[in-house]
Formats: structure tokens, sequence, C-alpha cells
């Protein structure tokens, strides 16, 4: 395996990065979030890597961060997924909204990625949900898995949801209007998202 290359940009366009290593120029397939992370040409560049190998293709992908390749990886974990169409996946959703989606179970999100259907975003989010650890779901919402305030927040998004409301909403409202630092009762958390529908 191949786990990152490092040498200068000689390369750089949106889906493509050719980088100077030792006198050898090595292309990676990238996402437009990369893309949009990378120095100019010229600059030196680490970029870690997946190596896809087939009888016909010796393929390299790149990524700027570590959380990327991850979310990568889970998508070429799925039958039927390989790593053009996961690239692809990724360029037009960036990988942190992706796993947003995914955890609220925003079949319609997940759909605005290219070459994704009906079919392949249910998939996705029914095949990736529990394969997203509680330190990733700490990165998106600044709350513990195991903090008080989880618990509260989860208590509230039920309560919300027997109350007629949509899960995937509720999650969405609450992420942008409550900060993890805050220490908020279920009845708290209620009354702000109810608040925030009544603007």
């Amino acid at each position: 395996m191949i786990h990152f290359i490092e040498g200068t940009i000689e390369i750089k366009e949106p889906n493509l990065v050719v980088l100077n290593v030792g006198n050898m120029g090595m292309g990676c397939a990238i996402t437009l979030y990369t893309y949009d992370k990378l120095p100019s040409r010229g600059s030196e560049c680490r970029l870690l890597t997946y190596l896809h190998v087939r009888e016909d293709i010796l393929q390299l992908y790149g990524f700027i961060e570590e959380k990327e390749r991850r979310m990568f990886d889970k998508l070429i974990s799925l039958s039927g997924i390989g790593p053009k169409q996961a690239i692809n996946i990724l360029s037009g959703i960036r990988y942190d909204q992706l796993m947003e989606h995914i955890l609220q179970g925003d079949v319609a999100s997940v759909k605005r990625a290219p070459g994704v259907g009906d079919k392949t975003a249910r998939r996705i989010i029914l095949e990736l949900k529990d394969k997203i650890s509680d330190e990733e779901v700490t990165q998106i919402s600044g709350v513990l898995p195991d903090s008080p305030l989880s618990q509260n927040l989860k208590d509230a998004i039920m309560a919300l949801e027997s109350l007629g409301y949509k899960k995937a909403l509720v999650q969405n409202t609450l992420n942008k209007h409550i900060k993890a630092d805050k220490d908020l009762s279920t009845e708290e958390i209620i009354k702000i998202y109810l608040q925030v529908q009544n603007k």
C-alpha cells in the first residue's frame, strides 16, 4: 500500500494532480474538496493515497485530509461502488456533509451526488450509518456521544418526531442552533427548535 506521496505540484486540475516525486510524475485522481485545499503549482504537497489495482488499471487516488480518505474507504466498501464513483460522489458532496446526510437518513441530499440514484442513496445510508464512529459523529456535531447534552438531544428529537416533525429536519436545525458547551435540558432543546420554526 502507498500510504502517501510527497512532491512538487506539476499539474493541478479539478480532478487531477501530478506531483514530481524524485523526478517521476505521480498522477492522482482527486476530489474538488482536495483541489480547493491544494497549494499552487510549484509548491510542495503531501497527499494521502489509495492505490487501486486491477489487471488493466493502476490508479492512485489522492486526499488532502485523512477524514476524506476514510469516507472514500467507506464508500468503496459497498458492493457496486468503485473508486471512480466514490471520488465523483465526494466531489459532488463534501465528505463531512455526506456523513451528516447519512446520519440524518437524508436520501434526497445523498441523491444530489453525481451518478447516485434513489436506490444507491438508500443503500449508502443503510449500510454506512453503522460504520460511522462516535468520534466522527462528534467531529460533525461537536457533542460527545455519551454527554448529557447528547442524550437530551436524542430525547428531544424523539419527542419532536412524535409530534410529526421530520427527524432529518429536526437534527439539521438543532445542529445549527445548539452549541456543544451548552447545558440544556430536553425541554429547553424542544423550545429552541419550536422558536426557530416559528420565526
